[in-house]
């Protein structure tokens, strides 16, 4: 490599031995007072340049030579210019000599535009000395220049050379028609160059007709050369005509330019020009234009609009100005817009349509049809209808449903947090809540969201979860020993957040206990009012051990049993025993005795 450093080892026999120098072309590079036997080592460092060094072995017998090369590794040189051997409108082909001995790996090319501005593009792994440079603008200046790389690297770009593509036919319409009417039913029309010409402009054609609803090939056209305004004579009086201009190459001809409309009037204003759309919000888009010719003495603008094609039109009249905002429409609405100047001659052509759709905003309306029907104990189902059409105002991105207990929460507490579920997508309409609290009432709305927000939330809809068994036992639960065979078992309601329904009565369960285990099937006594809090059981055995739990059922079973509650019953005694037809006159005496045991 350039820099780099090398030994040479030159080794020479005989008998004698013969003496060894190192020599680079006449010079010697071994001094005769330090000239070694047999073996000589040259050392070269900082090598920059390939050279041919010369190893020379002498006895009295005579000399001998032998050569070793050092060769240099170096970026390859310039290419040849590059020569041009085809143009279209959009390509390039070249060709170039290599200029290299060495072998390259490949070629660079480089191009660009001649402009004060345009940076070179490149081609890149270019293995022969031809090749075609495809998507350039036609009619323009090219530089184009080649870069051959070797195994160190790029060397430096050849000498340029300077092309021109050729032409087509113009890109673009010519730009910022204007029209005039002048005296004797005469219109003037200029214009301006089309932006991409696409070659040397030859010439324009001015298109007009009074029915532009006509094929183009019957209107009547005007040539114009090395000009960029015209007359038009021999005009129909009070008449409006549409008008079109192309520009043309020698290769063809380029689009037609927007029509523009002009009445056959003098003193009517032109049509506006430049007539576009300004600042856009949710309600309001700003036009903005310029006047055809101020000298024509506007007093006034008439606009026209409508949504869409086929909405009802509007108009909006006001003095002289360049611009104004259309208030009071609809979000996420298109609007069709035109423009005609007004002065004391009368109103002169329309502008072409031009359309802008407002911006989207939130809803304006809740979904419809919110209804919700309960799926289980901690779950409820919401369904619901989008907002209308009219007043989405916008791609809807999502609902949102909220919820939230209605009364007083399980802590006692009237302000229970709101909640969301997450948004569902606006090709859905229902959402499952889940988690619910059992049997609890619920407020839930629905609100509709555009990427701009949510919108108003649906009238309050109250929805409860389904009953479920309580949740917990009844408390305070007391049981008193009456008598040898009767025991009264008194309790208190289930908590109110754990009842999970309506209470629909209870049940005791009572089961008799020997040596600390259950003797037999537990019997069950049930009360069937969701008020009672006491019963009597009776029918027991004397100077017995019962265990005695109690539980809560709603529709949907029975909720936890209490704690046991473990008695024994009195010793026998000696009794009054009576035998009686239980009546409903009989129930004070009946309940007596039974308190008493006798019963």
């Amino acid at each position: 490599m350039p820099g780099g450093s090398v030994n040479i080892t030159c080794v020479a026999v005989g008998s004698p031995m013969p003496y060894v120098k190192w020599m680079l072309n006449s010079e010697d590079l071994t001094p005769d007072d330090e000239m070694p036997v047999g073996r000589n080592v040259l050392e070269l460092s900082s090598v920059r340049e390939s050279a041919n060094y010369t190893c020379v072995a002498m006895s009295s017998l005579g000399i001998i030579e032998a050569v070793a090369q050092i060769t240099v590794k170096s970026l390859p040189r310039p290419p040849g210019t590059p020569v041009v051997t085809e143009t279209t409108a959009t390509s390039v082909t070249i060709t170039w000599d290599s200029g290299n001995p060495d072998p390259v790996t490949h070629y660079i090319i480089q191009y660009r535009a001649k402009s004060p501005d345009s940076k070179y593009e490149t081609v890149e792994d270019i293995t022969t000395t031809r090749y075609s440079i495809g998507g350039l603008y036609p009619n323009t200046e090219y530089e184009i220049r080649v870069s051959a790389v070797n195994s160190i690297g790029q060397g430096p770009p050849s000498e340029p050379v300077e092309t021109r593509t050729g032409e087509q036919a113009p890109a673009s319409p010519p730009r910022n028609i204007k029209a005039q009417i002048l005296p004797q039913n005469t219109m003037m029309v200029q214009w301006e160059e089309p932006e991409e010409p696409n070659g040397q402009i030859k010439g324009y054609r001015v298109y007009y007709t009074m029915d532009d609803s006509q094929s183009m090939s019957l209107w009547q056209i005007h040539n114009v050369q090395d000009s960029l305004i015209t007359t038009i004579q021999s005009l129909v009086p009070q008449e409006t005509y549409t008008i079109k201009v192309l520009a043309f190459t020698s290769v063809g001809d380029g689009p037609f330019s927007e029509p523009i409309h002009v009445k056959v009037l003098q003193g009517v204003p032109g049509q506006p020009s430049k007539f576009q759309v300004g600042a856009v919000s949710d309600t309001s888009i700003e036009l903005t234009w310029e006047p055809a010719y101020e000298k024509e003495g506007i007093i006034s603008y008439e606009l026209r609009y409508k949504e869409g094609n086929f909405g009802t039109q509007m108009k909006k009249t006001f003095g002289p100005t360049k611009s104004y905002v259309v208030e009071g429409l609809r979000p996420n609405t298109e609007y069709r817009f035109s423009l005609a100047a007004i002065s004391n001659k009368g109103i002169g052509a329309f502008t072409n349509e031009i359309s802008e759709r407002t911006l989207q905003a939130k809803p304006s309306a809740p979904p419809q049809e919110v209804k919700c029907s309960t799926t289980s104990s901690t779950s409820l189902l919401v369904s619901w209808r989008p907002p209308p059409l009219m007043s989405q105002n916008g791609d809807l991105t999502g609902y949102r449903v909220h919820y939230q207990v209605v009364g007083p929460s399980e802590g006692g507490s009237d302000d229970t947090e709101p909640m969301d579920e997450p948004l569902v997508p606006p090709n859905e309409d229902r959402a499952l809540l889940q988690r619910l609290e059992k049997w609890t009432q619920y407020r839930i709305t629905v609100s509709a969201s555009t990427e701009v927000g949510p919108g108003p939330e649906s009238e309050p809809l109250i929805c409860r979860t389904d009953e479920d068994v309580p949740g917990a036992a009844p408390r305070r639960i007391e049981v008193e020993v009456l008598n040898s065979t009767a025991l009264r078992v008194m309790w208190r309601s289930v908590t109110p957040g754990k009842q999970n329904g309506q209470i629909r009565g209870y049940q005791v369960h009572y089961v008799r206990v020997e040596n600390g285990e259950s003797r037999g099937l537990p019997l069950i006594k049930d009360a069937m009012l969701a008020d009672a809090q006491e019963m009597v059981i009776g029918g027991l055995k004397p100077d017995t051990t019962y265990s005695v739990t109690v539980a809560a059922y709603t529709t949907k079973g029975d909720g936890a049993r209490s704690k046991p509650k473990v008695v024994v019953t009195k010793g026998a005694d000696t009794g009054l025993y009576l035998v009686y037809d239980l009546s409903k006159a009989e129930k004070t005496i009946h309940r007596f005795l039974e308190i008493k045991g006798i019963a």
